[in-house]
């Protein structure tokens, strides 16, 4: 406990010491899930701009401690100038910045904007304690997720799981959609999604052809024994889909190390294509298998048969936990053995999981069109009442 004490007192010295210079007005978006701003962000700093030309509004993203500590440790100082310089904070990930310091002022609103759909998994204090999370012992001593004001969820299915995993009463929860719901949507040929997509078929052929596609989409795994997971998963797939005639298309999690690339050189069906997002190569899937992931949700949003294969499940059921048990919910598209999912992912003309393409329907009920400029005017009404002298949730 010492270490976690001297940590948040040099944090609120920090933050205190940033304060002394005022608040610039100022809208800091911020995330650590990467070094390049993510589209959601870029979508809402667009929309944030044009609505209050008026304020600044700036994008400060790093990558996590997992995959660079240096440019992390170095953008908790950055971070924390920024939230004490700011008016309003928006997240889309856990940002210690802005949840260790124990006094925000009173004209500092934080808005998180969870990066993901939707939440299968069990994350944040719903998976405390487990191999897969922090101890409890230091998520409560370093404030995780703490000082939030709102959390916006992209659909109000996900208002519960999100109440557990943030540790907030689900009235502060906000069921407005994410910005880039509006991307994956307009399918329009001159629009930014449908110019993405032309640009990965030129660069990868092998999306151009008329082979049967399955993308496989599985979630990131973390501790102990998850070593060389993705390598086996996907050749046991690649071997049990390589009679039907299908093509394996693999997009890995940003965070994940990926197949060990020796392994991957014998799977001659299956198409390796990194650095492509997952939500731009739903357009060349037939297909898509996923585990845990929250890809699941934004393949069923554009129509996309969407199939599970959880050989893990019984001990994803302990770590992390699972808020929607696809075997138990959605058993006639859930799979533990490949050669059983092969069989009916390879079927063209059926689709084994409407249980939950309808399940979907739910989970985003009254979330239409214009996710983006939602959650822009929110937060511009966030900013607005910084003006005001009086506190908000916090």
């Amino acid at each position: 406990m010492f270490i976690y004490t001297i940590a948040l007192n040099a944090m609120d010295a920090v933050y205190a010491a940033c304060s002394i210079r005022g608040k610039r007005d100022r809208i800091v978006l911020m995330s650590r899930q990467g070094s390049k701003p993510s589209l959601d962000l870029r979508m809402l700093a667009d929309e944030l701009q044009h609505r209050l030309p008026q304020a600044e509004v700036v994008l400060c993203t790093t990558d996590s401690e997992r995959k660079n500590m240096f440019a992390f440790i170095k953008s908790l100082f950055v971070m924390v100038n920024q939230c004490a310089r700011s008016r309003v904070c928006v997240l889309e990930s856990a940002i210690p910045s802005v949840s260790i310091p124990r006094h925000l002022d009173k004209q500092t609103r934080v808005v998180q904007i969870w990066h993901a759909f939707g939440a299968i998994k069990k994350f944040g204090y719903q998976s405390l304690d487990t191999p897969a999370n922090y101890s409890s012992e230091a998520a409560y001593a370093m404030r995780m997720h703490r000082n939030y004001d709102y959390v916006v969820s992209a659909g109000p299915g996900a208002i519960d799981a999100y109440s557990k995993a943030f540790n907030y009463e689900p009235d502060r929860i906000v069921p407005l959609g994410l910005p880039r719901m509006d991307y994956l949507l307009d399918t329009a040929p001159e629009s930014p999604h449908m110019r993405n997509v032309e640009r990965l078929r030129q660069k990868h052929p092998c999306l151009a052809d008329d082979a049967f596609k399955v993308l496989y989409v599985p979630t990131l795994r973390r501790g102990a024994g998850t070593e060389g997971w993705m390598t086996r998963e996907v050749a046991r797939l690649s071997q049990a889909l390589q009679p039907c005639g299908c093509r394996l298309l693999v997009a890995g999690h940003p965070l994940d190390p990926g197949c060990d690339k020796e392994a991957a050189k014998a799977m001659r069906n299956v198409e390796f294509v990194p650095g492509a997002p997952s939500r731009d190569l739903l357009s060349f899937a037939d297909r898509v298998v996923t585990d845990y992931s929250a890809i699941s949700f934004e393949a069923a949003l554009v129509g996309k048969p969407v199939y599970f294969y959880v050989p893990d499940i019984v001990e994803y059921r302990q770590s992390p936990g699972l808020n929607i048990d696809p075997l138990e919910m959605f058993p006639e598209g859930t799979f533990v053995d490949p050669d059983e999912l092969a069989a009916v992912v390879s079927q063209e003309d059926t689709y084994a999981s409407e249980a939950f393409s309808r399940f979907v329907d739910g989970y985003f009920e009254g979330i239409g069109p214009g996710s983006c400029s939602r959650v822009a005017e929110f937060i511009e009404e966030c900013y607005r009442d910084t003006f005001i002298e009086q506190k908000g949730h916090r």
